[in-house]
């Protein structure tokens, strides 16, 4: 597979960055895909004006040779994301699940989803934006897909540079796919883009190197093959083991020390979560969305006898847990025994507290408390008309 890289600088004026690629977009030779960095079609200032976007995609596609892969704003969305455009076609390919902190925020970017692998002459294509590099599930997730070659389009800081390069050797090696990272130029408030977009093949070795302008590589998927064949296993995934989710307090309270000191907010949120439903997993997915880490203080099975009745539970405090740790938006689980959990509030210290908006304010255990040190309290609505008591009483109905 042919692939042409586009590097060029970044400028203040959205236009002026367009124009930098529409220029390498009339110069560049045929190729079965070029690739452009994240947020490419614009750059960083004004990326999320729909009036510029709407003019743009249809400029870029009036000049194209050849299929392009780059990084724009999903409008709609307010995501920054990756498109697969071509003279027919635009087609959302990646979200940036992970957004810098403290600047994709401010610029009004919100956090995507992963989107699947596309297929182009064939080829499983695999595609990650920016910071979600540093995270090393998104890479082994598109590969268990199918992905042969991974893209991160990124506007990656040059002081950084180094850490650019190696994460995306790393990736290549740990997935046996080819890894190649398209780096941006010139400044985003103030800070300097790198460049140097880099390939590595499956063994992790250097096959491209672009200081600026249009490079040109070819794919050869034999050595893909022959990497598998000796690392086959190192392409699988490894389930999060649940015994590292629920956790005694002690043991916890060291983990939220250490995550805390290293600047990470901790989210808590508490329940009974007895018949774990559609409206609990979009609670807590939000919840999770609100900060770092996300621990759940679990109603122990004497607790929920006090509060529900001598019925409830209907699935013991270990089976209850369990459930909640296989989630992946869930990072920890912990129990409490008393009928409610403001003692554990008080020891974890929680810099956001979540309940659902059905609570006031002033009734949310803890909430005071929380606030008095600068945390903040958040209430979010159900996304569903559910509830464990009313599908009791649908399956008691039903037996009847």
């Amino acid at each position: 597979m042919k692939i042409g890289i586009l590097e060029y600088p970044f400028y203040a004026e959205p236009e002026k960055t367009l124009a930098g690629l529409l220029e390498l977009l009339e110069k560049a030779p045929e190729a079965d895909l070029v690739v452009a960095p994240e947020l490419g079609i614009s750059g960083y200032e004004k990326a999320l004006e729909a009036s510029f976007l709407k003019k743009a995609f249809p400029t870029i596609q009036k000049k194209l040779k050849s299929p392009l892969l780059i990084g724009g704003a999903d409008i709609s969305k307010a995501k920054s994301a990756a498109w697969l455009i071509t003279p027919e076609s635009i087609t959302k390919v990646a979200e940036k699940i992970n957004l810098f902190p403290g600047f994709d925020e401010k610029k009004g970017f919100k956090p995507g989803r992963l989107l699947p692998p596309f297929t182009l002459k064939g080829v499983p294509i695999g595609v990650f934006i920016c910071y979600d590099l540093r995270f090393p599930e998104i890479a082994k997730k598109l590969v268990a897909e199918g992905a042969h070659v991974l893209f991160c389009l990124a506007a990656w800081p040059k002081a950084r540079l180094p850490h650019f390069h190696t994460l995306l050797r790393t990736r290549a090696i740990e997935n046996q796919v080819f890894c190649l990272g398209v780096n941006a130029r010139g400044q985003v408030e103030g800070i300097e883009l790198g460049g140097q977009s880099v390939a590595f093949d499956p063994w992790g070795k250097i096959i491209s190197e672009s200081f600026g302008g249009i490079t040109l590589l070819e794919l050869d998927f034999s050595a893909l093959e022959k990497a598998r064949q000796l690392f086959v296993t190192s392409r699988t995934v490894s389930p999060s083991l649940l015994s590292e989710k629920i956790l005694p307090l002690e043991e916890l309270c060291q983990r939220v020390r250490r995550r805390k000191a290293l600047g990470q907010k901790l989210v808590f949120t508490n329940g009974c979560f007895d018949l774990l439903h559609a409206g609990h997993v979009s609670y807590l997915a939000r919840a999770r969305e609100a900060g770092d880490f996300l621990v759940i203080g679990l109603n122990s099975d004497a607790s929920v006898k006090r509060i529900k009745g001598p019925e409830r539970p209907i699935n013991p405090q270990e089976n209850r847990a369990k459930v909640l740790a296989a989630l992946s938006v869930v990072d920890y689980v912990v129990f409490f025994d008393e009928d409610t959990p403001e003692k554990l509030i008080k020891t974890l210290r929680p810099d956001i507290l979540v309940k659902g908006a059905d609570w006031p304010e002033e009734k949310i255990v803890g909430a005071s408390f929380v606030k008095s040190y600068g945390g903040k309290v958040l209430r979010i609505p159900f996304e569903h008309e559910i509830s464990t008591t009313k599908i009791i009483e649908k399956i008691r109905k039903n037996e009847a």
